[in-house]
């Protein structure tokens, strides 16, 4: 057995020239360690190492499958062996490897790194089964809450914001339909848990406070005034109420005429929200959509993984300047509930959840900048894409990023960073402009399958809700043909991959660096 893995070793050391047998000689390293981790030493870890670096199959189509499974290697040495020294010594060659590369190379060594098993155990949420909805009457929620006839109220989405005092509001969050009813109640659990642990958070983080009828959260109120049932345009069937401070409305990328946040203040916003990102997560309770991501919202129904954005893949990103448009980042904080969800351990899920977040952050602040001019999006007369790179500000940009970046790491690890990623950040900055600041890709295609399934109501919806006029729609028969949607700003072209692979491979770097330095820690390995 030894004399199998001294072999594959040498072989992976001095020669990897045929890509079938280097493959096979990882797959004897892989197989001979996990029956015996001690047999390894720091020539195993150079020989897997050597595989990846040397890049003699990197023109390979399934390089990539090569390179995963001795970076998977690697990650087992630094896991599941009995020597720490050489768990580090794993550990550092992913890292040299991150550092070093990009493609194929750069994601199998951050999937490594970044699925290492974690000392973190998410909560437990008692969500039993709704058994009743609470029938209350509109003078039973005044008393409780102070409201009266005199306190202001405004729509925001499907929340019924009434002002109670200056630092005060009482929000009614309505659920458009049943199933809604069990995000709705699993929001209210965690606000009532985050409530017990608000002491985890040295920074500023409202949490709201959530009501209670009996042992209810979810109720209707049976008597609603006419001047509140006129006013808004969903069902009043079930619904939570919670108290909160006014800026948990306050988003930190507003258009014009919304409240402004300056740019002093939106580095502030953004550094605190990186840092409670980081931090819940690294409590095992993880925020699934600070925006939502899609790869393909139009076919989002039929596809296995609901057209939500799996970035590791590097496809192209659907709409992001809409996606940024109501954030769950806000002046206040974290914000929507509903979209937590716990996790324990390792797993792969981690990683790309952690990853959503990075990227999220930098669809935010790019939107921040757009948002100052919103009607400067898509083609113009001559059907030239718009080109709003003058709105950026490189160095807020590159400031935003790494302040972001250090913010998360802290709240994820518990230390403050002391090495710069290794990013060209100055090229990274000037790529991310390119690309968000110039709208190239506007179009997604309405396919004539996905009309299919739909009625000509829901058809007829669909397009209204994009730009169409009734006139336009009226002359398209359904079913028929595919229809071209300018439905943009996306990054890359309908079914192609993203136009910013700079973007993975930003997110793949500070993923992996904070989920890896955390073992470290949990691991005392240095």
């Amino acid at each position: 057995m030894h004399r199998d893995l001294v072999t594959s070793e040498n072989y992976l050391l001095n020669s990897c020239l045929d890509f079938s047998a280097t493959y096979m000689a990882v797959s004897m390293l892989e197989y001979e360690l996990e029956k015996r981790s001690s047999l390894a030493s720091s020539q195993t870890v150079h020989a897997l190492q050597s595989v990846i670096l040397k890049k003699v199959h990197s023109h390979q189509r399934q390089s990539y499958f090569l390179y995963r499974k001795a970076a998977k290697t690697l990650r087992f040495l630094a896991s599941a062996g009995e020597n720490p020294d050489l768990a580090a010594e794993s550990i550092e060659s992913l890292k040299h490897i991150i550092a070093g590369s990009d493609g194929p190379s750069h994601r199998a060594a951050a999937e490594a790194l970044g699925s290492l098993p974690l000392n973190i155990k998410g909560p437990f949420l008692n969500e039993e089964p709704i058994k009743k909805v609470s029938a209350i009457r509109w003078d039973e929620l005044c008393d409780k809450t102070g409201l009266n006839e005199y306190c202001h109220m405004k729509c925001i989405g499907r929340s019924l914001v009434f002002s109670i005092a200056d630092d005060l509001v009482f929000v009614i969050k309505l659920s458009r339909s049943n199933s809604e009813n069990a995000s709705l109640n699993r929001e209210a659990l965690w606000m009532e848990y985050l409530q017990t642990i608000k002491h985890e958070f040295p920074v500023r983080f409202d949490i709201p406070a959530p009501l209670r009828f009996g042992e209810a959260h979810l109720f209707r109120i049976i008597d609603s005034p006419d001047k509140l049932k006129n006013s808004v345009s969903i069902r009043m069937d079930s619904a939570i109420g919670f108290m909160v401070h006014p800026d948990y409305f306050v988003y930190p990328n507003p258009l014009p005429d919304e409240e402004r946040v300056d740019r002093k203040n939106f580095v502030e916003v953004m550094k605190r929200n990186a840092w409670l990102l980081g931090r819940l997560a690294s409590m095992g309770i993880v925020h699934t959509a600070p925006v939502p991501l899609f790869h393909n919202r139009i076919q989002s129904y039929r596809r296995c993984d609901g057209g939500y954005y799996e970035w590791p893949r590097g496809g192209r990103l659907d709409r992001w300047l809409l996606s940024c448009r109501y954030p769950n980042l806000g002046k206040s904080g974290i914000r929507d509930f509903e979209h937590l969800e716990a996790i324990s351990g390792s797993s792969f899920r981690y990683y790309r959840l952690v990853g959503n977040h990075f990227i999220s952050i930098i669809l935010i602040c790019a939107s921040y900048f757009r948002n100052h001019q919103p009607k400067r999006a898509g083609f113009d007369k001559k059907g030239s894409p718009v080109d709003t790179r003058n709105l950026f500000c490189p160095d807020l940009m590159r400031e935003l990023i790494e302040a972001s970046f250090n913010s998360y790491y802290e709240g994820f690890t518990g230390r403050k960073t002391n090495d710069h990623l290794p990013v060209d950040l100055d090229n990274f900055v000037l790529r991310l402009i390119e690309e968000f600041g110039v709208d190239r890709y506007m179009e997604e295609v309405f396919r004539a399958t996905d009309q299919q399934a739909m009625s000509d109501v829901e058809f007829n919806e669909f397009l209204l809700e994009r730009g169409f006029s009734r006139n336009n729609i009226a002359g398209l028969p359904r079913g028929l043909e595919d229809i071209a949607i300018m439905s943009g700003p996306h990054l890359g072209g309908f079914n192609q991959r993203i136009s910013l692979p700079e973007l993975i491979h930003f997110t793949e770097t500070a993923t992996a660096y904070c989920i890896c330095d955390r073992y470290i820690f949990d691991h005392c390995l240095y």
